[in-house]
């Protein structure tokens, strides 16, 4: 079945569709959580979110114009997959709730925050330009 597809296809798919799940599922409980664990009311909880919100997509406007000048895909990828999990286990340091030393868990939550918005610049645009090349590469779509 997956024979025709090309190589890196599979794999580019699995990592966007982790990516995509985590994304999303962090941004559905982000104000909530700052809410619940930090104790900042909905202003300073939803200036965080915006501010993340609109760094994941200027930095993936960023990301995609370096990725056109470096054409590193596979690199950047790694990149932004080792950023993610960076991340992730940065946001999964545990915490006592509410936290006693609010200034210290807050920054170690926003430096999780940051790589996943640094992530989002390496990982977001070159997982389907490496899809685009090797799809242009593969037998299929080539004309005799």
């Amino acid at each position: 079945m997956f024979n025709k597809h090309p190589k890196g296809l599979i794999a580019a798919s699995f990592a966007n569709l982790g990516e995509r799940f985590g994304f999303y599922t962090m941004m559905a409980i982000l104000v909530l959580f700052l809410q619940a664990k930090f104790g900042l009311d909905g202003k300073e909880a939803g200036l965080i979110y915006s501010t993340f919100y609109f760094s994941i997509y200027i930095l993936a406007l960023i990301g995609g114009i370096i990725a056109d000048r470096t054409r590193n895909y596979k690199g950047t990828i790694f990149t932004g997959i080792v950023l993610m999990a960076v991340g992730y286990l940065m946001l999964a340091i545990p915490s006592p709730t509410p936290v006693a030393n609010k200034t210290l868990f807050l920054g170690d939550y926003l430096c999780g925050l940051v790589c996943h918005c640094f992530r989002k610049w390496s990982f977001q645009g070159k997982s389907s330009s490496a899809g685009r090349a090797d799809v242009r590469q593969s037998p299929i779509f080539q004309h005799a």
